[in-house]
């Protein structure tokens, strides 16, 4: 991730240089080392002065507290630093009590802290690497949280009474409205997005239209123009309008949550009027790479934010585009500019989301209007009357109500013709490839001063490129992906001639009372497998096999089902179906899923790849000692599955299949002391044990007795808790072994 970045952020400041500073661009780009320099100097910096032992904290709530199921979150801000408090509520009366919490309040905090986790996916999120970029180091967890702890402090400075009436009006909206009518709203006026359905999101998303929720500078610009409208009514000159436009900037800055996206369009608004009150004329690209450097100066951690880079790359497009401006009607002018930002976000969304939405193009040409016109209007209007005229919030929730979740449904009616090109994530030379070719096609049209679609063939054989590559590489891949507390296991064969998936993983919910409920139940198959699966740039799943039906291994599979193309479907041959195994089948059914069972016996082969499945047979046991076990040979690399089988499992394999040997064994039951015998261990000699178990699981796992076991014949040991997700490549030649610690 990071040299991809860096990739984006070099090649920026290198066209930005040359293209204002031509023979002088020599000079300035000698200051580039000095850049670097001055990055390391501030990472060197950027660590945390506290301890681990560090136990009392002084300081004020810095965020808008987030209250999920029974979980309490915000952003607090000591003396010293920032931590994130995390707080595990223990009642439905402490949750609304702690209810009152606002930001500004200066809280007395006793408890512990922890490190954020490490990254543990190749396709997920850092969660470390997130906080560390915005100079937070430590996850404090209270031991208590009350009024006592938290006190509202009159003598405010201007940033906090800012933060707070945001806040106040963020709840107030919030109190009024549907979850998601509120959600948008908050959304475009404040760059709240936190209370937006997932579904509405997601549909955003994949429609290339997440950028219309972010506030940036189309928003400034609307801001700007009406609050100049109102100060030329009231008598101002246009100069004094202007003055009073750059000193309500920063306020709405702040008000609308300070992300780099609207920092940076509110600083080149207030540049850009300073130079017109002093009659001095600046070119926007000069502008743009002053508030670019200036802002790097500040915290060069901007760099590796997905919206400072989208901000300004999109902004300097438009901008070095001018030409193309020029002659052109309004809807041509909104289809070019939907085109060219569309273009160049191609590789950087490929990069973070697999994914690109052909819908985007049409999609923006309708909605940009719409939100403009209709949406951000509404939205300002509203906010505007929950200020001076709160009670007639009443008369306006219907017809608001009815356009901001029409407009959803509208989007919800599109997503039912797909139109995603999903592609994976580029390889670092691929996303350099993408750029050149984008950059030759606005080279080729710039010069003929027309879009001709042979300036685009470059571009398109990049995509056709990514396309085939998986189709000729002769490796083959084994994935152990972390999910936690189960087992999940994508198998690719080389040139890409099947694609199994091997459980799904699922989260295991208990029973919870009405209060605890969160608001988005977490689903380790959608935020981690598909995710995974997607990364990899697979579109269709040959098969997923099912080893047995509990639910941290078959949980997922109604998710993946439902959600991605499936052609069939294996579960292990079972007389009496479990409700989870029911389920399964009738999502499998109603999508058009093959469904086929798996027993002692059966077994396949593709080129050079074969599998063999060693159980389970006729007797009737327990749901773990019914799991399919699956052996399997890549090239001259062979695998065991071992599902969750117990020892009277491992020990009718050994029975029926004595010379059975595998290089690389999937633990059994994630390591518990019910399986991996002194006996099983023995007979199957394996040189690597993969054991898939979550951190800090409640069962213990993997168990001491089956480390000793592994240690004592020492066998190389990778575990998805300590080293996230294992991946096994398997070429002609040799084996390479790679994990995300």
């Amino acid at each position: 991730m990071i040299s991809v970045t860096g990739i984006v952020l070099i090649v920026f400041l290198v066209i930005v240089i040359i293209f204002q500073l031509r023979s002088k661009a020599i000079v300035v780009l000698l200051f580039l080392p000095l850049f670097f320099f001055y990055h390391q100097w501030y990472e060197q910096k950027n660590t945390s002065i506290y301890t681990p032992h560090i136990i009392d904290f002084q300081g004020t709530i810095e965020s808008i507290p987030k209250s999920n199921g029974k979980v309490i979150t915000f952003q607090y801000k000591t003396s010293r630093e920032i931590l994130v408090v995390r707080y595990k509520m223990s009642s439905a009366a402490e949750k609304q009590r702690l209810n009152h919490l606002e930001v500004g309040m200066n809280c007395t905090l006793n408890g512990s802290l922890q490190e954020p986790e490490p990254r543990s996916h190749y396709y997920g999120m850092d969660y470390r690497e997130f906080l560390h970029n915005k100079n937070i180091h430590w996850i404090l967890e209270p031991s208590q949280l009350d009024s006592n702890s938290c006190i509202k402090v009159d003598k405010k400075n201007v940033s906090i009474r800012i933060k707070v009436w945001r806040s106040k009006s963020i709840k107030q909206l919030e109190a009024h409205f549907t979850q998601n009518t509120a959600g948008l709203i908050n959304a475009l006026v404040f760059g709240y997005r936190e209370k937006i359905e997932t579904e509405t999101l997601d549909s955003y998303q994949k429609l290339g239209l997440t950028h219309l929720l972010a506030v940036s500078g189309f928003n400034v610009g609307i801001v700007s123009y009406f609050l100049y409208l109102v100060f030329v009514r009231m008598g101002m000159v246009k100069e004094l309008a202007f003055v009073c436009i750059v000193i309500f900037l920063p306020v709405y800055i702040i008000l609308t949550g300070g992300e780099s996206s609207i920092v940076r369009a509110g600083a080149m608004g207030m540049l850009a009027l300073c130079f017109i009150v002093f009659q001095k004329k600046i070119h926007p690209a000069v502008l743009l790479s002053l508030v670019f450097i200036a802002m790097l100066f500040w915290n060069p951690l901007y760099a590796f934010d997905l919206g400072f880079q989208l901000s300004f790359l999109m902004t300097f497009v438009l901008i070095t585009s001018i030409s193309l401006f020029k002659t052109r009607s309004n809807t041509q002018l909104l289809f070019i500019t939907s085109f060219m930002c569309s273009l160049f976000s191609f590789p950087i969304i490929l990069y973070h989301f697999f994914e690109f939405s052909l819908w985007s193009l049409p999609m923006n040409i309708l909605y940009i209007p719409f939100v403009s016109v209709v949406l951000f209007p509404v939205s300002v209007f509203i906010v505007a009357v929950s200020c001076f005229i709160p009670s007639a919030l009443y008369l306006l929730e219907i017809p608001v109500q009815f356009l901001f979740e029409g407009s959803v449904s509208i989007l919800e009616v599109v997503q039912l013709v797909n139109g995603t090109l999903l592609l994976g994530r580029p390889a670092t030379w691929l996303f350099f490839t993408y750029n050149l070719a984008i950059l030759l096609v606005f080279y080729a049209w710039e010069r003929n001063e027309r879009l001709l679609f042979r300036f685009c063939v470059p571009f398109l054989l990049v995509i056709v490129l990514q396309v085939c590559i998986p189709y000729l590489n002769p490796s083959a891949r084994v994935s152990f992906i972390n999910v936690g507390q189960g087992d999940s296991i994508l198998i690719e064969l080389p040139f890409r001639k099947g694609v199994f998936l091997i459980d799904t993983g699922g989260t295991v919910s208990f029973e919870k009372e009405e209060w605890e409920v969160p608001n988005e139940e977490y689903d380790v198959t959608k935020k981690v497998v598909l995710p995974f699966i997607k990364g990899r740039g697979i579109r269709k799943l040959d098969r997923i096999i099912l080893s047995h039906a509990d639910m941290d291994h078959a949980g997922g599979a109604e998710f993946l089902l439902k959600n991605f193309p499936v052609q069939t479907l294996y579960l292990p041959r079972n007389k009496n179906a479990s409700k989870l195994e029911m389920e399964v089948m009738q999502s499998g059914k109603r999508n058009g899923v093959a469904i086929n069972r798996l027993k002692k016996g059966v077994q396949w082969g593709i080129g050079n790849s074969q599998f063999f499945v060693l159980h389970p047979s006729e007797r009737n046991s327990s749901s773990n000692n019914r799991s399919i076990v699956l052996w399997l040979k890549l090239y001259h690399t062979s695998f065991l599955l071992t599902g969750d089988i117990e020892k009277e499992g491992e020990h009718e394999i050994i029975q029926n299949f004595s010379m059975l040997r595998a290089d690389v064994l999937k633990v059994a039951h994630h390591g518990s002391a019910t399986s991996s015998t002194e006996q099983f261990l023995k007979v199957v000699e394996p040189e690597f044990a993969v054991i898939s178990s979550g951190r800090n699981n409640i069962y213990g796992h993997p168990a001491k007795d089956v480390m000793t076991r592994l240690k004592r014949k020492k066998i190389t040991i990778y575990r998805t808790d300590q080293n996230g997700d294992i991946i096994f490549e398997v070429s002609k030649k040799d084996l390479e072994i790679h994990s995300v610690q």
